[in-house]
């Protein structure tokens, strides 16, 4: 059975893709869309009530259990593989592909969160860029608006495309509630770079705790 989705990763760490995540599973939810969210492997929470993953589940109705959101959690602070080794366990290939697969008689469309950026190892074996390549679902980028977004947009897009990975949107993010100054000239400077791509992606903006994409975007068209 096939599975349709959406990739959500990161131009790195801590640029608010959970929280991009949660806001377009809510968006598909009011257009009556039945939406799985998963998060593979999560590191750095006391406890799956406290993860990354209960928040996604929470967006999305609570649909499915919280386990099947977020099969594989590790407390610290680490990537995935060291984090798992500090509790004497090793991430499943297996069952990242397995939990996935688990969603597909089961939504309509699935929204995976990653951890990190586009290249982070999520196994030993595994990268965030590798599983979207697996599933074959195009990625949502996510980057903090401030100053070197456009260097960061523009760098992990050719490196998403030189593998074969189709980025249909970026999002800039405004992270912080108080604008950096470049925030209001980056969206314009980095359209001028995209629409030199062959299909470039698209772009929106979302400000600090805002529901609503500018410019709106129907995430369906997608996948």
């Amino acid at each position: 059975m096939k599975l349709a989705g959406l990739t959500i990763l990161g131009t790195g760490t801590e640029v608010g893709k959970t929280y991009v995540a949660c806001r377009i599973i809510e968006s598909l939810v009011r257009d009556g869309v039945a939406v799985g969210a998963y998060k593979p492997v999560a590191s750095g929470a006391p406890s799956l009530e406290q993860s990354d993953g209960f928040k996604l589940w929470q967006a999305s109705g609570q649909r499915g259990t919280l386990t099947e959101v977020t099969p594989q959690h590790f407390t610290a602070p680490f990537a995935p593989p060291i984090a798992a080794e500090l509790e004497n366990k090793q991430v499943s290939d297996k069952a990242i592909k397995d939990g996935a697969m688990n969603w597909a008689s089961r939504c309509e469309l699935l929204i995976l969160e990653g951890a990190g950026g586009l290249m982070s190892p999520i196994s030993w074996a595994m990268t965030n860029a590798s599983l979207a390549l697996e599933l074959h679902f195009p990625v949502v980028l996510v980057s903090e608006n401030r100053l070197g977004v456009v260097n960061q947009v523009l760098t992990t897009l050719v490196a998403a495309r030189s593998i074969g990975l189709d980025v249909c949107t970026i999002v800039l993010n405004d992270v912080h509630p108080i604008k950096k100054v470049s925030a209001n000239s980056n969206e314009r400077l980095l359209r001028k770079f995209i629409e030199r791509y062959q299909n470039p992606p698209e772009i929106t903006a979302l400000e600090f705790e805002s529901t609503s994409f500018r410019p709106a975007v129907r995430w369906v068209d997608f996948v």
